[in-house]
């Protein structure tokens, strides 16, 4: 075991140091469209505010960050439909564990917004409705 760690340890800082993070797990996190307007996203977290977008019909938008390692990362969003509103978390400690999928390397999470609501995946699978978690309505 003893031979093993440092090789571990150098293996996680070659990954770390390729996507940009130290000793974190990279993450992008995707915000897709099946709304038939465009729809105004406005992204936050604690120390970043990644401003209003504009997503059209079958448009994304995606931003990737280094997880805290702490499980305390948060990004969270407005998003306005029309006269249509709603807030909710994008990534958090639950949604991390979700859309981990214990790999190693940069991590992926992504939201469909639809009609209906927000639902989210670890994977961009837009042609099988059934294994995405549905999250929130519109409010």
């Amino acid at each position: 075991m003893h031979k093993f760690f440092p090789f571990l340890i150098l293996f996680s800082l070659i990954v770390s140091i390729t996507h940009g993070c130290f000793l974190t797990v990279p993450w992008s996190v995707y915000v897709l469209s099946n709304i038939p307007d465009d729809i105004v996203a406005h992204i936050k977290s604690g120390d970043d505010d990644l401003g209003n977008h504009t997503i059209p019909f079958k448009g994304n938008y995606n931003w990737s960050f280094c997880s805290r390692g702490d499980n305390r990362t948060l990004f969270y969003g407005y998003f306005w439909w029309g006269s249509k509103f709603q807030s909710l978390d994008l990534f958090n400690k639950e949604l991390e564990k979700f859309c981990s999928l214990n790999k190693a390397g940069r991590q992926d999470c992504y939201w469909w917004v639809r009609p209906d609501g927000f639902y989210v995946f670890p994977f961009n699978n837009t042609f099988s409705e059934f294994y995405w978690k549905f999250i929130k309505p519109w409010g």
